[in-house]
């Protein structure tokens, strides 16, 4: 599973790492991403189906607690999905920048949710 930097919490977790690479004369660069539809309910804490731009599966073998599985269909992003995922992707980002990181990266490629090159069908509009 992949660790946070949405709450408090998480905040305050990765300050202290900061600030102990920082201490060494290091830097960090803390990377966003959203798995999208190279995901799997069995990969999550709530066990949701996911969601991606269109509901067309990776069609892809993904390792799961109980061994490989294929990736499931997605729920397709409303609008609203949107926006909310925006959304959290600005809160993280504001959230590693007050955790102390020295930037910010958004992880954009392997068919997650940013990747400009995504393989396979993507749905658009007429």
């Amino acid at each position: 599973m992949a660790t946070g930097i949405y709450t408090a919490e998480h905040v305050e977790g990765w300050r202290s790492v900061t600030e102990a690479v920082h201490a060494r004369g290091g830097a960090v660069f803390i990377q966003l991403m959203h798995a999208g539809r190279m995901s799997h309910p069995d990969n999550t804490p709530h066990h949701r189906q996911p969601m991606a731009p269109s509901a067309i599966s990776a069609d892809q073998n993904i390792f799961t607690p109980t061994g490989p599985q294929k990736t499931p269909s997605p729920r397709e992003l409303s609008a609203e999905d949107i926006q909310a995922t925006v959304a959290d992707f600005r809160l993280a980002a504001a959230s590693a920048i007050a955790a102390g990181a020295d930037g910010v990266e958004i992880h954009g490629a392997n068919g997650y949710m940013a990747d400009g090159g995504a393989r396979g069908p993507l749905r658009t509009q007429p």
